[in-house]
């Protein structure tokens, strides 16, 4: 079975905590993906990433630590993704796609927003892959269209909370949950990282604070 190594930044004040639940534990992106864990995807993204959230911590007042964990797939990676084949496969890298998956995925997204959602401008104004950067919570609209539903990991670069670059980041739907094993702490093993499915009312809680950090500030 192949399988995707991710990794994500918890942040905490004071000592580190001797168990983390990893569905709490999102990079936090400028806008949020609800009903989903995103992580930082791929081995070259990684440095870069984590120097980012150490420089996030250290201006915020806060540690970090590292987990890494691992989604099973069922079927390996196409090389380069086109419209036809997307049914086939549980994973989306949209660097690595035919440019005529642009268009359809677009169509998807716009179809799931609801009339009047400043995002449909932003996606007839720019090329597809900016305006994801720019507003990564339509990769959470992407994921609830009827097309993409059986994806368990989408992968896109998008721009965070940690610096001024855009990382590459991998998106793990919540309804896909059971297909994450393996979850670690990279800094410190002693660290338990739990692995049960998110708690709906405490996801609530989190998504809502993570809107909340992510609006702009008047």
């Amino acid at each position: 079975m192949p399988t995707i190594e991710l990794s994500t930044v918890a942040f905490y004040a004071g000592l580190r905590p001797r168990s983390l639940s990893l569905w709490a534990c999102s990079v936090p992106l400028i806008k949020h993906v609800p009903g989903a864990l995103t992580a930082i995807y791929g081995a070259k993204s990684k440095p870069e990433a984590f120097m980012a959230a150490s420089d996030y911590a250290q201006r915020n007042g806060f540690q970090y630590t590292v987990i890494d964990f691992i989604v099973n797939l069922e079927k390996r990676p196409s090389p380069v993704m086109k419209p036809d084949e997307l049914e086939r496969f549980d994973f989306l890298n949209m660097s690595r796609m035919a440019s005529a998956m642009n268009e359809p995925i677009g169509e998807w997204i716009c179809a799931e927003l609801a009339p009047g959602d400043s995002r449909a401008k932003l996606l007839n104004e720019m090329p597809l892959q900016q305006a994801l950067r720019q507003d990564p919570s339509l990769l959470g609209v992407l994921l609830e269209s009827p097309a993409c539903r059986h994806l368990k990991l989408i992968a896109c670069p998008a721009q965070t909370k940690l610096g001024l670059q855009p990382l590459r980041v991998g998106v793990v739907p919540f309804r896909h949950w059971l297909a994450i094993q393996e979850a670690t702490c990279r800094l410190d093993p002693t660290v338990h990282i739990t692995v049960e499915p998110p708690d709906p009312a405490a996801a609530k809680l989190v998504e809502a604070s993570s809107r909340a950090a992510a609006a702009p500030k008047p």
